[in-house]
């Protein structure tokens, strides 16, 4: 029996071939070591490369979410505009209403004031 504490044992069931490669150089001589640098740089370029992708997406909801922002407070502003229009509208009709019973109540007034002072000549 294998004892799981020894190293040698535990190693020889649980590595996986790119560990052993590792770890006897590749059967290339130094050329392992080359690869490892290798991997690192290309992860430091694709770890580089998707930070810059985040930071441009980022940077683009941002700037949607600004321009969306200036949209909603551009229709506030229209629908606002919108019931002050209204409201004046409303106001001018009360006031041309106003200016209309005004006008009739005094043409009354001069027909009734016309009327009372007619003399009867029969």
């Amino acid at each position: 029996m294998y004892d799981s504490s020894d190293p040698d044992h535990s190693s020889e069931r649980s590595d996986s071939p790119a560990k052993k490669r590792r770890m006897s150089g590749g059967g290339e001589g130094t050329s392992g070591t080359a690869k490892d640098g290798d991997i690192n740089n290309s992860s430091q370029e694709v770890g580089s490369a998707i930070s810059k992708s985040a930071a441009i997406i980022a940077e683009t909801i941002q700037s949607c979410e600004e321009r969306e922002e200036k949209r909603h407070r551009e229709l506030l502003s229209c629908h606002q505009r919108r019931l002050q229009i209204e409201e004046s509208k409303a106001e001018i009709n009360r006031e041309g209403i106003n200016g209309l019973v005004d006008s009739i109540n005094k043409l009354a007034n001069s027909i009734l004031a016309l009327a009372g002072n007619k003399n009867p000549t029969n």
